[in-house]
């Protein structure tokens, strides 16, 4: 309280300090003058009775004499003693009034100091008597203390105006400077609706310079979102049919499909040779249109599958790719496709499965690339043996059944067989050798084999195990802390359910504020839960604030579109999605410095990912890239003892 109201209190005790100096110097002026105005009259006094009193003594006029005295005594000449030289008689005269003593306190500051005269008389040449005056201060003071207190009443009132005055006009301003700087904070974090960053301040001009700056900065970011969007628009998309195009699609491809993580899906081309048909017949405006209905039946078909992307890659292709999903769900998306083709060759005129192929491939662990081979060469199958499509399984694996793997992730849970890996993120310059923090991997043991998070999300997604498989995760987490404190950050991933589930959040905040260490603890949100559920993580971003903890961005620059959502989750950073590392083409290189313009706008470290050697690590570029993750640093265990299974 007195830091904060330390310049008023300087001033206070500034202006007390000035009043208490300007009474001092009043007083002791007053005392100096009365004191002089008190010896005057002394020497007039000594004068005139000096003049009369001789005469008087020496004839013995007794009666002259105490007339003379006695007109000469006053509130100030308080007694008068006349001492004959030769019979030695004294005669004295006073005069006692009713002058009040000043306070105590008021004597101890200084008073006029009482006069007392003793002058011999002379007549003739000889000595008649001793006159001894005796002057009291005590009217003396009881002026200086009427005008001291005059003078502290006026001194302290015009002071206290005065100080109300400032006070109220310091409290303004203060109140003026605290709107401003949660203003610049809001401003700062790019938060141009909320209340703070709606605050005025009281000050006209000031307001109109912040409405100013925050146009200004909204104009920038938009301008950079706007970028973004324009560059999605003429480069990932076609124009006739309003899908996107082969870039995206690869991009698509790269980004979910990785060998690194074994996240498993399928891909699948479908060959439309009916539409050659229809442009021979029609002309290209008739294909073009027959394009349009067509991609807004496939994109009404897959609605329901946030994920998936539709894309066209050729005059008469289109290739899907659905990831972090089972064979099953694979299947079932094939199931999609050829209905919804059936419908529009049917509207065109043609039989039911005929004027198009379909080749898809299941699998994980592989790169992108390779399942888009393995893919097209399904599609070659069955064009060649004129078969509506061949179904292709992209790894060698035993095909396991939806309750079997019911099974065993519900087995896996119970006994918690899941241990946790560290994968650490370094910056590119400054401080190198520790890490910026470290991102924590999953793996369960199912059937002896430790399967990733990846690997199993599909599962975990279809049976609803999410908040289930992230509570063992944490807990695991904690157990490790228990053993060895956590003293470096660590980054979390958790699933969707997990994200929208208020009481998981409630859990998890308790633990945070009460086990866990949360100032060292992130939780990462994929772009892909960003896009499709903002609310729910936007107010799980929230709550794990509250306790400290912080939010990160996974696969940044995934879509390749819009990230408005930074401005509300207002993550600490962002990881660039894998795919904008492993091609470094022109076009990656244009939407990689797009997107860490925006982020860095907002003051958000980015993070390049799928760095797998030092020659890809070379290829960074360091003006728009803070730090970097990838299979440089391999993900290890955290704990020795979890390295068996």
């Amino acid at each position: 309280m007195f830091t904060r109201r330390s310049p008023l209190v300087g001033v206070y005790l500034s202006a007390i300090l000035l009043a208490l100096l300007s009474l001092l110097a009043m007083l002791s002026n007053g005392i100096s003058q009365q004191q002089q105005q008190l010896t005057r009259h002394a020497d007039t006094v000594e004068t005139q009775l000096t003049q009369v009193l001789p005469t008087l003594v020496a004839y013995y006029d007794t009666d002259a004499i105490a007339r003379i005295t006695n007109a000469t005594l006053s509130s100030e000449l308080t007694q008068i003693t006349l001492t004959d030289q030769v019979t030695a008689e004294q005669g004295i005269w006073s005069r006692k009034d009713a002058v009040a003593q000043t306070d105590y306190w008021f004597q101890q500051l200084g008073s006029v100091q009482p006069i007392e005269r003793v002058i011999p008389l002379h007549h003739d040449g000889s000595e008649v008597a001793t006159l001894t005056l005796s002057f009291s201060p005590d009217l003396a003071n009881q002026q200086i203390y009427r005008d001291f207190n005059q003078l502290a009443l006026t001194l302290g009132a015009t002071i206290v105006s005065l100080l109300t005055v400032f006070t109220l006009a310091f409290n303004r301003n203060k109140r003026a400077i605290a709107h401003v700087t949660k203003t610049l904070n809001s401003l700062a974090e790019k938060d141009f609706t909320s209340s703070q960053a709606k605050q005025r301040s009281g000050v006209k001009s000031l307001d109109v310079a912040l409405d100013n700056l925050s146009s200004h900065i909204q104009r920038m970011i938009q301008s950079l979102h706007k970028e973004l969007k324009t560059l999605n628009n003429s480069m990932m998309y076609d124009t006739a049919s309003g899908l996107p195009n082969r870039q995206y699609f690869i991009h698509q491809l790269n980004s979910w499909m990785s060998d690194d993580e074994g996240v498993p899906g399928a891909v699948v081309i479908a060959n439309m040779s009916w539409l050659d048909t229809i442009y021979r017949r029609y002309g290209y405006a008739a294909r073009d249109e027959t394009w349009r209905l067509l991609s807004t039946s496939l994109q009404s078909a897959f609605s329901a599958l946030p994920n998936i992307c539709v894309a066209r890659i050729s005059e008469t292709e289109i290739a899907l790719i659905l990831p972090e999903c089972s064979e099953e769900q694979s299947r079932n998306g094939l199931h999609t496709l050829i209905s919804t083709l059936n419908n529009e060759v049917t509207m065109a005129g043609f039989e039911t499965n005929e004027g198009f192929y379909v080749g898809v491939v299941h699998g994980h662990g592989l790169p992108g690339t390779q399942l888009m081979s393995l893919a097209d060469n399904a599609l070659q199958r069955a064009i060649k043996h004129h078969e509506v499509f061949v179904f292709n399984r992209g790894s060698e694996e035993q095909v396991i059944d939806r309750e079997t793997w019911r099974s065993l992730l519900d087995n896996a849970l119970k006994k918690k067989a899941v241990r946790l890996l560290s994968q650490p993120v370094y910056r590119l310059f400054g401080d190198t050798t520790d890490p910026l923090h470290s991102e924590v991997f999953t793996q369960a043991n199912i059937e002896g084999t430790w399967q990733s998070g990846g690997r199993l999300m599909p599962y975990i997604q279809l049976f609803e195990k999410g908040v289930e498989f992230d509570r063992v995760v944490v807990e695991q987490l904690l157990n490790l802390h228990k053993i060895k404190p956590i003293t470096q950050p660590l980054a979390l991933n958790l699933t969707d359910d997990s994200l929208e589930n208020r009481q998981f959040i409630s859990w998890l905040q308790n633990l945070l504020k009460s086990e866990l260490p949360a100032e060292n603890i992130c939780f990462e949100i994929s772009e892909a839960s960003a896009r499709n559920n903002l609310t729910a993580c936007i107010s799980f971003s929230e709550a794990v604030r509250q306790t400290g903890a912080t939010i990160g961005i996974d696969h940044f620059g995934r879509y390749l579109q819009e990230v408005e959502y930074l401005s509300v989750l207002k993550p600490g950073y962002v990881k660039l999605d894998q795919a904008l590392s492993q091609n470094q083409n022109a076009q990656n290189r244009v939407f990689t410095e797009t997107l860490a313009n925006i982020a860095d706008s907002q003051n958000i470290t980015v993070i390049a990912t799928g760095v797998k050697d030092d020659e890809s690590k070379a290829r960074i570029n360091a003006d728009f890239i803070d730090a970097y993750q990838g299979f440089i640093h391999p993900p290890v265990p955290i704990t020795p003892s979890e390295q068996t299974a």
